[in-house]
């Protein structure tokens, strides 16, 4: 499986160790509001691609998988790590921009839970199901086929 990228530069200890301690902690948070949200009106959902991954991973846990066995800790655990490798690697793809959250983290979800049941589609159905949620069939295919070669280019 392809590693996670570093992230040691642009994380806050890093950039506070970058700049020798000139600035604390609390005023790169601030300098990075302000510059994210008032320079460059970017705006964020309150609900992001982990956060429905997260909510995937939950109903998957409540699902009988095959008889009466449920997903155990470790799986949930696999399943999570690989599915947060193809959302950390999908912000690379800039044919991502315009994707729901939700659609990038069920896409990312299915892909990694493809070898712990036998079909995709059921544990989709039952996503679309709780949550109301439509996603169409073809842009799904296409946004998973994506992700897989993204990871297979490792």
């Amino acid at each position: 499986q392809r590693p996670r990228p570093s992230m040691d530069l642009i994380s806050l200890p890093g950039l506070h160790a970058l700049c020798n301690g000139l600035f604390t902690k609390e005023q790169l948070c601030e300098m990075e509001y302000i510059i994210l949200h008032r320079g460059l009106d970017w705006r964020l959902n309150s609900v992001q691609a982990i956060d429905w991954l997260d909510l995937c991973l939950e109903i998957l846990s409540l699902l009988h998988l095959g008889g009466n066995r449920r997903l155990a800790k470790e799986d949930y655990n696999d399943l999570r790590e690989a599915s947060m490798v193809q959302l950390e690697y999908a912000v690379e793809i800039s044919s991502f921009i315009g994707c729901a959250p939700s659609l990038l983290a069920v896409a990312a979800f299915l892909n990694a839970a493809e070898g712990y049941s036998e079909s995709g589609d059921c544990i989709l159905n039952c996503i679309e199901e709780v949550f109301g949620l439509s996603f169409e069939r073809s842009e799904m295919v296409k946004v998973r086929n994506i992700m897989r070669a993204q990871l297979d280019e490792a």
